[in-house]
């Protein structure tokens, strides 16, 4: 509560912070309850969003907090390095939590706060965990088991020091009985066995270069450190080492406070990374595309993309169960429908439930028209980068890959509206895109619109695609130079951004 008034967007002179903590302690109250008897805006606030407790989600109560405090429209302008990084984490934060509200019934207040504590007791990083480090253009801090199954051209390894690689820490939080065990336990000291193993993920993460180091004095003490014996056992008993720095290493007691730096203002990295989605979105609008994905605004869950997720996500499973050898019947495919249904961004059961209605009539519409049982699909949901140049990549999800009865390779894409009236499948982006990431002239690139059960298809020439690679490299170019200036007209209408959007301020 203390941190909840002393954030800015509250304005509350800290004297009044104060005399709240001292009323509290004086009466034997909660400072919350400190709060309500001056009649402050924040305990209104807290009243409001408790009563929206029993009937909306934690994201979407979230979303209600940074809408009514004015921080979702602080987020889009921010002018300095820091601000730019609180924003970063709060939309990643409020990302988590519609992650979470898609795989879980429950996604109330009570529930996400027992999964956040959780995570936090466990040492959950999401950072590392959602980040594309191959994507990451800078040197990433993480831990070694977040590296696992990744690689880098140079590694360093740090403490590598006795006492803190192996730690001395050998106590089971949660021993486990070795009945209950299915792996083999390996003889003796298990602790550094599996820190060795640990030792050895680290090391092999490095491609061309791998790095020890370690200091004699940490800060919890002044007995001076060995390097840890793992050095020896990976490197020989007579390891060239180089040459010790003492220069800049403070003792304890000569700590100085370093010089504060000004704040600058955020640098724009350049362009490594390109989706149709970011290219649709900057040419939709180049300020929508600033807030949606170089800023990354928090949008409360709309339904339209829940319900075209779980449509998408029913036929995967449906085409899942033609891949391993069934034969699904069109009982089954609604029964997925069922078990993929999620009740996020509907607002309420009556609307939802004549969206799954809806469903229900694309899904049938499709086994009756769409689905042919001779054709097993090649791949599903098959995910490409493609090199545009040295260094722009363009990447993706592929719905559907079919195999042709003559050959050719089928790329298909669902479509949960209808076909509109202006797509032309010659010349459209997004078959491009797909012809692409296809790799070859023999490509059928299609569209399928399950409200209208009708195929839309086309194909490429290598000249296209030639063309195409010219067009986005050019593309990524402009939108590094761009100031995102906004683009109104009638999208404006169904934008998620248009309560924050300087064009209508």
């Amino acid at each position: 509560m203390y941190r909840l008034l002393s954030m800015d967007i509250f304005d509350i002179p800290p004297l009044v912070v104060a005399a709240l903590v001292n009323d509290a302690r004086k009466y034997g109250i909660s400072l919350f309850e400190a709060c309500e008897k001056k009649n402050l805006p924040v305990a209104t606030l807290i009243h409001k969003h408790l009563g929206l407790m029993k009937k909306e989600t934690a994201g979407q109560i979230l979303y209600f907090f940074l809408e009514e405090t004015g921080l979702l429209k602080k987020l889009a302008t921010y002018k300095t390095a820091k601000e730019e990084k609180i924003a970063q984490n709060l939309a990643k934060f409020f990302n988590k939590l519609k992650t979470y509200e898609i795989e879980h019934e429950d996604a109330g207040v009570f529930t996400v706060v027992d999964w956040i504590d959780l995570s936090m007791t466990l040492g959950e990083s999401p950072l590392s965990a959602d980040t594309d480090w191959s994507e990451n253009n800078a040197v990433n801090i993480l831990t070694i088991h977040s590296a696992k199954g990744l690689e880098f051209n140079v590694v360093f390894l740090v403490n590598i020091v006795s006492a803190r690689f192996p730690t001395i820490e050998r106590k089971e939080q949660i021993p486990i009985p070795d009945a209950l065990v299915k792996e083999i336990l390996p003889l003796g000291d298990y602790h550094e066995q599996e820190e060795r193993r640990l030792f050895y993920v680290g090391m092999t993460r490095a491609r061309d270069a791998l790095y020890f180091s370690g200091a004699k004095y940490y800060g919890e003490g002044k007995r001076e450190k060995k390097l840890s014996a793992f050095i020896r056992e990976a490197l020989g008993e007579k390891p060239l080492f180089a040459e010790n720095s003492e220069n800049g290493q403070l003792p304890l007691i000569d700590w100085a406070k370093a010089k504060e730096e000004p704040d600058h203002p955020p640098l724009r990295p350049p362009i490594t990374y390109l989706s149709y989605s970011q290219l649709e979105t900057f040419k939709t609008c180049p300020l929508q595309y600033k807030y949606r994905h170089i800023l990354k605004i928090p949008v409360p869950p709309r339904a339209a993309l829940t319900f075209g997720d779980t449509i998408h996500k029913t036929l995967h499973a449906f085409y899942a169960l033609v891949r391993a050898g069934n034969h699904p019947t069109k009982n089954d495919l609604l029964r997925l429908l069922e078990d993929h249904w999620s009740p996020v961004g509907y607002g309420d059961k009556a609307y939802e439930g004549k969206m799954k209605e809806r469903g229900k009539a694309l899904l049938t519409g499709f086994f009756e028209k769409g689905y042919d049982p001779n054709i097993v699909p090649r791949a599903l949901e098959e995910p490409f980068k493609i090199k545009i140049t040295p260094t722009l990549t363009l990447g993706g999800k592929i719905d559907r890959i079919d195999t042709l009865t003559d050959g050719t390779t089928e790329i298909i894409d669902y479509k949960t509206g209808t076909m509109p009236k202006t797509r032309n499948a010659e010349s459209d982006l997004q078959l491009t895109v797909y012809a692409l990431a296809g790799g070859a002239e023999k490509v059928k690139v299609s569209f399928y619109f399950l409200e209208d059960q009708i195929k839309l298809s086309a194909t490429r020439t290598s000249q296209q695609l030639v063309q195409a690679r010219k067009d986005i490299a050019q593309k990524a170019e402009e939108m590094g130079r761009s100031d995102f200036r906004p683009t109104p007209g009638k999208h404006c209408d169904f934008c998620e951004f248009r309560l924050i959007c300087e064009a209508w301020s």
